[in-house]
């Protein structure tokens, strides 16, 4: 088991709306390590095409990628106020090698960092 802290990263606001959305669009299926410099526009067209995974577009002018919780990710996105894409426990298979065999769980606020026994 991992465990990490929440934290979140204003993704880098650029020119090239495609890589935006490759960066959202990864994050659901866990492959954000497969972006290259020739990657986003055979991404997008897979994902749009293929999946119907229509939703990544709205992340074309920013995206913000936040680390947490489940139950913090849903107060986010029951709003609406932005669009969400979010790690699919669908399409993820935390038992593959590229996980490490293990899930990844975030650190609760109110634990010791020093203490850290679950």
């Amino acid at each position: 088991m991992k465990i990490v802290k929440q934290s979140f990263v204003i993704e880098n606001i650029t020119s090239e709306p495609l890589q935006l959305i490759e960066s959202a669009g990864r994050v659901c299926h866990k492959s954000e390590n497969k972006i290259d410099e020739d990657s986003a526009a055979p991404f997008c067209d897979m994902i749009l095409n293929d999946y119907k995974h229509e939703s990544v577009i709205e992340h074309s002018s920013m995206t913000v990628r936040f680390i947490c919780d489940r139950g913090v990710s849903h107060e986010l996105v029951r709003h609406r106020l932005a669009a969400f894409s979010q790690e699919s426990t669908r399409y993820c298979n935390y038992n593959k090698k590229k996980f490490g065999k293990e899930i990844t769980i975030i650190q609760p606020p109110f634990k010791d960092e020093s203490n850290v026994n679950y």
